[in-house]
Parts: C-alpha cells; sequence; structure tokens
C-alpha cells in the first residue's frame, strides 16, 4: 500500500499550469559544447528546440572541471571557505591546511617533492618532503613549494621586532652533502629583495622531532621567512624531512601557535550611496560614451540596456554620470552582462567624467576590472587614479574595443562607501573558479547568511563580496558557502553529465555523482555515461567502463547511455568502424579526441529529450 503519494497520472492544476518543466545541464567542456561550431550547436542548446514547445534550459557546463568541482558549483557537494582575518598573528598564511599545495619543482638542481601529508596525535598537520638531485649551489629555498606567499615579503617598521619558530623531523634519505637545515627570517629594502638574515635557527638532523625558535630586529623595511637547506654545491643529496607549520609574528617572544586561516569576519559594510538601475522603461540615466567623436548606440529595451559597438572602435560603451566619489572611497559595481551577438573583453571602471580618463584603481593596480563571459559580476575599486592624474571619480563607465559587438547590462548596482564589501578568501576546499586551463568565474550565494559573490582573479586569489550593507558577520573556518538557490536547485530538471576529468578516480566520481542527485530531492534527474578519449590508457579506459557499468546500475532508468548511442551512430569508413571496435567514440562525431562535432552533440542532445520524456517528464 501506498501511503502519502500521488500516483494518479493526472497532474494537478497548478502544475499543468507550469508548461514544460527546466532544466539545468551541468558538465565539463562536453556541454559547454568545445569542439561545436557554435554556442547554438552545444548539446543543451540543441536539445531545447528538440521539445515542443522549446524548453529552457541553462547550460551549467564549465570546461576542465572534475567531478568534484561540478558537484560543488550544484550545491550536492559541500564548499567550505574561510577569510581573511583582520589582524592575524601568524603571518604563515596556511597553517591549518599545511602543504594542501604544494608545486613540485626543481631549485639549483634539487628537485623538492611532496611524498605525502597526515596528522600528528594532536592533530597537527605535517608534510613529508623529499629533496634529491645533484646540487648546481650550495642552497636550495624549500618555502617556495610549501606556498608562494610564505617567501613574500611583508612591510613593517624599522626596528620592529620579529620571531619565528617551527618544527621538522629527519625521516628518511641521508644527510650526505647537507650542512645544515634554518628556518630564516630574512629582510630587505624592497619587496621580493634580500639584503641579510636577522634569525637563522639550525633544525637537528638526527631522526628525532626537533622545534626552534629566533628572533630579530628589522632595520628595513621588509621582512619574511623561509626554511633553506644548505648543501654541498656538487654533491648528490637525497634527504626525506617531515616538516610542521609554524609561526612567523611581530614581538620578541613567541607565542601560542595560532592555526590559520582561523576564523575571521565579513567587515562591516554601510555604503554613502546606493542605487540598482533596472531599465525597465527607460535608460535611467545612462548615456552613449562618446570617443573620437563617435557616439555609441544604446537604448533600454526589455529590462535591460543594450550597448552596440558598431564600428568596433576603441573604448566605446555606455557610461553613468554621478556626483564626484572623493578619492580613497570604494565603489562597488555589480551587474548582469551578457552578449548579444559577437564578443569582446568589457571594460568597466571609473571615469573622472563622462567621456573623461579613468579615475578607480584596482586591488591590483589597474583602472579598470575585465569581463568577457555573460553572468553576474562584482567589482570592487577605490576611487581616484594617480597614473591618470584624477584624484576623484565622476562616471563608471563600460567600453569595448576592437571587435563588433553587441552586450545587455541589468540589475546594475553602483554604491561608494568609507569601507569595502569585500573580503579576501584565504581557504577553499574546492577549486569551483576554474574552467579550460584557467583561473575565472564568478559564483553567487550565501556564506554565514550573507549573500555575495565569490570571484577569482587570474592568479586564483579568490574574494568574497557582500550583496547587502549591514554590520560585520562572523565567518568560522570551513564555513559553507551556498550556491544561489535560483541557480543550483532551481531546473525541474538536472541533467548530470561528470566524470571525464577525473575518471581515474571511479570511487570520487560515484561519489560525487550521488552528493549531486541527493540534492534533488524530487529525483527528477538523469545520469550521463562518461566518454572515453582517444588518447586514453588502456588503464583508464577500463576505469571508465567500470564507472559506466556502477552507473547503470545505481540509476537504472535515470541512466543515459550516450557512449553506446555514439557508438552506434558510426559510418562505414575504416576509421570509424577501428574507433568503434576500440571502444571510441567514432572519429565522424569528434571533434577531436574527445570532444564531439555538431553531428555528435546533435546526437547526445536527442538522447537527453528521449530519456526525459520517456520518464514523463
Amino acid at each position: 500500500m501506498l501511503v502519502g503519494l500521488n500516483v494518479s497520472p493526472i497532474q494537478s492544476a497548478s502544475r499543468q499550469n507550469r508548461g514544460p518543466r527546466s532544466i539545468v545541464a551541468f558538465g565539463d567542456s562536453l556541454t559547454t559544447g568545445a569542439g561545436a561550431s557554435s554556442p547554438d550547436h552545444a548539446y543543451p542548446a540543441i536539445a531545447s528546440l528538440l521539445f515542443d514547445p522549446p524548453r529552457k534550459i541553462v547550460n551549467r557546463g564549465t570546461g576542465g572541471q572534475t567531478s568534484t568541482q561540478i558537484a560543488a558549483r550544484q550545491g550536492g557537494v559541500l564548499l567550505r571557505l574561510a577569510v581573511q582575518g583582520q589582524h592575524p598573528r601568524n603571518l604563515f598564511p596556511h597553517t591549518r591546511d599545511w602543504m594542501h599545495e604544494f608545486d613540485t619543482g626543481t631549485i639549483n638542481g634539487l628537485t623538492h617533492q611532496l611524498v605525502q601529508t597526515g596528522l600528528d596525535d594532536t592533530g597537527l598537520p605535517y608534510g613529508d618532503i623529499r629533496i634529491h638531485g645533484t646540487a648546481t649551489a650550495p642552497y636550495t629555498d624549500i618555502g617556495r613549494q610549501i606556498y608562494g606567499s610564505i617567501a613574500g615579503n611583508y612591510q613593517v617598521e624599522p626596528q620592529s621586532s620579529w620571531s619565528v619558530r617551527g618544527e621538522a623531523q629527519l625521516i628518511g634519505g641521508s644527510t650526505n652533502g647537507v650542512l645544515g637545515f634554518h628556518l630564516l627570517l630574512i629582510q630587505a629594502d624592497e619587496s621580493g629583495g634580500y639584503i641579510n638574515e636577522i634569525a637563522s635557527p639550525l633544525f637537528q638532523l638526527e631522526g628525532s622531532r626537533n622545534a626552534v625558535y629566533g628572533t630579530g630586529t628589522a632595520v628595513h623595511s621588509f621582512i619574511r621567512s623561509t626554511f633553506l637547506l644548505n648543501v654541498v654545491s656538487g654533491s648528490a643529496v637525497d634527504i626525506t624531512l617531515r616538516i610542521f607549520p609554524g609561526q612567523f609574528e611581530a614581538g620578541p617572544e613567541p607565542t601560542p601557535l595560532e592555526l590559520t586561516p582561523g576564523d575571521s569576519l565579513i567587515p562591516a559594510y554601510h555604503p554613502s550611496f546606493s542605487r540598482t538601475y533596472g531599465f525597465d522603461s527607460s535608460e535611467e540615466g545612462w548615456t552613449p560614451r562618446v570617443q573620437d567623436g563617435h557616439s555609441t548606440p544604446v537604448r533600454a529595451e526589455g529590462g535591460s540596456l543594450i550597448v552596440q559597438n558598431d564600428d568596433a572602435g576603441i573604448l566605446h560603451g555606455c557610461e553613468l554620470a554621478l556626483a564626484a566619489i572623493p578619492e580613497g572611497k570604494f565603489i562597488r559595481v555589480a551587474f548582469d552582462l551578457a552578449f548579444i551577438s559577437g564578443s569582446a573583453a568589457v571594460h568597466v571602471g571609473g571615469a573622472q567624467s563622462p567621456g573623461g580618463s579613468w579615475a578607480t584603481t584596482t586591488m591590483d593596480g589597474n583602472p579598470t576590472w575585465i569581463a568577457s563571459r555573460g553572468g553576474r559580476y562584482e567589482m570592487v575599486f577605490v576611487s581616484g587614479n594617480s597614473d591618470f592624474g584624477n584624484a576623484t571619480c565622476g562616471a563608471i563607465a563600460f567600453a569595448s574595443s576592437g571587435s563588433v559587438v553587441t552586450w545587455s547590462l541589468d540589475n546594475v548596482v553602483i554604491e561608494w562607501s568609507d569601507e569595502s564589501p569585500q573580503v579576501p578568501v584565504t581557504y577553499r576546499s574546492v577549486d569551483v573558479l576554474y574552467d579550460s586551463g584557467s583561473h575565472m568565474g564568478t559564483i553567487f550565494g550565501t556564506l554565514s547568511g550573507l549573500e555575495g559573490t565569490i570571484a577569482t582573479d587570474a592568479d586564483g586569489n579568490w574574494t568574497f563580496t557582500r550583496s547587502t550593507p549591514g554590520d560585520g558577520v562572523a565567518v568560522p573556518y570551513g564555513s559553507i558557502f551556498t550556491p544561489d538557490a535560483r541557480i543550483s536547485p532551481r531546473g525541474d530538471i538536472q541533467w548530470i553529465w561528470v566524470g571525464r576529468n577525473n575518471a581515474d578516480s571511479p570511487e570520487t566520481v560515484i561519489g560525487d555523482i550521488a552528493a549531486m542527485t541527493a540534492r534533488l530531492i524530487a529525483g527528477r534527474y538523469l545520469v550521463g555515461s562518461i566518454l572515453p578519449a582517444a588518447g586514453d590508457s588502456p588503464q583508464l579506459i577500463q576505469s571508465i567502463l567500470e564507472i559506466n557499468q556502477a552507473l547503470a546500475t545505481l540509476y537504472a532508468e535515470h541512466y543515459v547511455d550516450l557512449h553506446a548511442a555514439l557508438l552506434s551512430s558510426g559510418n562505414s569508413t575504416l576509421e570509424d568502424q577501428q574507433d568503434t571496435a576500440a571502444g571510441l567514440v567514432p572519429r565522424s562525431l569528434r571533434y577531436d579526441g574527445i570532444h564531439l562535432n555538431d553531428q555528435g552533440y546533435a546526437l547526445v542532445a536527442s538522447r537527453w529529450r528521449a530519456a526525459t520524456l520517456a520518464m514523463g517528464w
């Protein structure tokens, strides 16, 4: 007997009135449509038109992402963050997630390799580093591999006291060719420079874990700390060291170890000026940017501001005149950007006046931020730009150069304040802001109950920008960032096609997909099979086969065997027949070794549609 379950084929009136269910497609570059002749030939775009009537399908593909990264964007895998403290005592920035990132490399002939990480009996993390090779200099700097920021110079007051401490242990190899292992305090008169060492305590490398401590007075303006292995130049070295997190702090005496990043705070934010522009009936004060005598076509249409660089001119776009914003104020600009035709890098920044030169500065020291993809953006500037000789900002401008392009703006928010709405993110459990080998993107969501946007720069440095004013909000280490509910579960149906980029970790892939499907309480989802690539090893192809078999068993009618559909759709050419025999997608359906062509994506789109209709959705 079914209790509390409506099994009637007759839908409720509210369901009937809603119309066709929308769909969100989560995936990697196969979902974005890499290899297709245009975005219109990505499989979600094709599939939307195969339904009658056409359905809205949101493409949430991001190139190069693993199943874990995609699941974190979707919300099935938790994304945990920490933000920068106001005044961290320990200047080593990652003692809590010690060696969570490690750049294997060779310095002065010696290769630094992270062998393993672990925790001691008290829960303190450590990393085991093997240093081996033939030394071409009398030292090798291990700190560069642990963290770039561990060797970054901090600007300090001359004559200030500093201390450093740490623990290490010899656990493998030998000390042949090794003269000593030091924890250094280094001073300099410029960022990245070197004058001398003001402290250099020496670790004992006899096999037991030992702690060292050193202190010194900085007489110059910059100071840093790092780990240095002194060796005999020309000697063969092979040694493995267990290195524990240390503490680098102001003052002549050590204090208890502070794990970083730690609990922190999203700062208070109370803007002096705030306005939102929705363009429902007019341009609301936004005007064409006049550059070199040309006025860019700008109009309000359909609740958006349409901007057209119609002659591929330089810095053509739109702008809004403002009362002069004093120098040093923080300016927040948030907006939705969509490209209607063409593509371009849209520069966003403040100008001295409409049509004037740039009058803002970004955290990178540039006058503008760049938006080159559609989506929601949050940007923060400081008013004034000394390079252009402008102390105040009197306009906000959006401009592109060198290409014929039409874009739209909507939900534009402009604010300025004495306080910044933005805080650096110092820890993330999953790097979701990564696309096709580059750090990029933004995600709107909620952190510690506060709405805002996480964003990254090209170097992978994240920020969180709060969207609303208010007092400071506490952010314990590892707080959950929840992607916007209007993005992740808003589709009545989700198509999940993930795992290609980490198919060598089958348990992870299967677990991530389970987390994604568990998030969808209504159970309206489909899971696509993973495709092998022409260059895959036999071991990887076998792993993909086993994952697909597991997915077919776990998800039954929710499983869409895209691999089988493609295998059975090759032509009679020798090349296609060879691919089919090898279990590969026939090359007549491929753009390259893995990505599909228009014909291949059309076939995939038809299978997703058929499976959706077969479920009665």
